[in-house]
């Protein structure tokens, strides 16, 4: 049986392990690589009993202590302004109606606001390529326009095509809005 098989180094580090959750899984790792590799110099001998494992553990310190003061050491990963998430997706929202009604300045923008969307850190990846699909839809209605025969995307009926348009410009925006609520998640 190894050092890290021994039921109280085990269950040491995986209390150790735990109570770090909050580390960066680096750090996390060499902090474990640490501990157990102090373990085992401690115990190179072998173990005569679980008096003795417990003398080298009650040495090393409890371990919420070590993961409290290993967690004070990191440094905290940088969150983004609330203001500076308001503008990513307040350009992702105009996204729609520009690229409908000012293709060029749309195209920028969609550019802009796709590429600030992949760079944030806030937001999943799912959460990401689902923004990215919708705001992709304004810009293939328009284009659809151009290309199809005039009539050939309402659908065959006048009625639909407005509120069908409004659809697909308000797109982006409530995409934004499901954004907003995912980046208030805690993670």
């Amino acid at each position: 049986m190894t050092i890290t098989e021994y039921p109280l180094v085990k269950n040491y580090l995986a209390t150790v392990a735990r109570e770090t959750a909050g580390l960066s899984p680096e750090r996390r790792n060499e902090l474990l690589a640490d501990l157990e590799e102090h373990i085992a110099v401690a115990l190179e001998e072998s173990i005569s009993g679980d008096d003795e494992v417990r003398a080298v553990l009650a040495r090393l310190g409890d371990p919420r202590t070590i993961a409290a003061t290993a967690l004070g050491e990191e440094r905290p990963a940088p969150q983004a302004s609330r203001t500076r998430i308001l503008a990513r997706l307040v350009l992702l929202a105009v996204t729609g109606p520009l690229t409908v009604f000012a293709p060029p300045l749309g195209f920028l923008a969609l550019i802009g606001a796709i590429w600030w969307l992949w760079v944030a850190p806030q937001w999943r990846s799912r959460d990401k390529a689902a923004a990215t699909a919708a705001a992709l839809v304004p810009p293939l209605f328009a284009a659809s326009q151009w290309v199809l025969p005039a009539g050939a995307v309402n659908l065959g009926v006048g009625a639909l095509f407005i509120p069908f348009t409004l659809a697909v410009v308000a797109l982006p925006a409530a995409v934004g809005v499901h954004l907003l609520r995912a980046a208030s998640r805690p993670a």
